[in-house]
């Protein structure tokens, strides 16, 4: 009797420890692996947390929180990404056996990207066809660009005035203004030389989540992504 009592608290205590230690070290691991993969980075930083710790081998996440920095959604990079979670609940049979992060539920999950000028003047010259020294700034009321092109031999200035939008779960620069600033062209309509441009196109973001808020701030555009009481 003493002998199975003994060899029960033996696996009572490797529970504990698999419960306490090894098990957020790999919800945490996998959750960072994931993100490094999904967002062409290699910074993620995750921290789960449940208590008691045996809620992790039932998969579930009382406090998930994950910062990225230079991480890629669609074509655009992001200054830094910010992930945090409430009671989210994963596929725990896919994360321990495959290493994949399959969301079952959660009450809250919240994703906050932050787009600098230097971001998005990397992928307007990638987006716009013989463009160079692109410009960006940007305000509450708007992004100015301005770039230089060559047009019919000759170097000449354009200058480029929108918003960041979201439509239909993709994320646009939404053209509003164009124009040449030293071509007999002058100032050209919408759409004749540039369209709008899509930055990041539906299911670029982790978890199934979905664009809610574009915010133009001075200096920046704050993305807001959300997906609550998911079922």
């Amino acid at each position: 009797m003493r002998k199975g009592l003994t060899i029960a608290g033996a696996l009572f205590i490797i529970i504990i420890v698999f419960s306490e230690t090894l098990l957020p070290w790999l919800a945490r691991e996998t959750l960072q692996t994931r993100m490094n993969q999904r967002m062409v980075t290699s910074d993620a930083q995750v921290s789960v947390d449940s208590r008691p710790g045996i809620l992790l081998a039932l998969g579930e996440i009382q406090h998930l929180h994950a910062v990225a920095h230079q991480a890629k959604v669609g074509q655009v990079y992001f200054r830094e990404l910010s992930l945090s979670g409430e009671n989210v609940r994963l596929n725990i049979g896919d994360l321990l056996k495959a290493g994949k992060v399959a969301l079952k539920s959660a009450d809250k999950l919240e994703l906050k990207g932050v787009v600098d000028e230097e971001n998005l003047e990397e992928v307007l010259t990638r987006k716009l066809d013989k463009v160079e020294n692109v410009q960006v700034s940007i305000s509450p009321t708007g992004v100015l660009a301005t770039a230089n092109t060559k047009l019919f031999g000759r170097l000449v200035d354009i200058e480029l005035e929108g918003n960041v939008i979201e439509e239909s779960g993709s994320l646009y620069f939404q053209m509003t203004h164009l124009a040449f600033k030293n071509s007999r062209l002058g100032t050209a309509k919408l759409g004749e030389m540039f369209g709008n441009i899509q930055l990041a196109p539906p299911g670029r973001l982790p978890m199934g989540m979905q664009i809610s808020d574009v915010q133009q701030t001075n200096g920046a555009i704050v993305i807001t992504a959300k997906r609550e009481n998911v079922e």
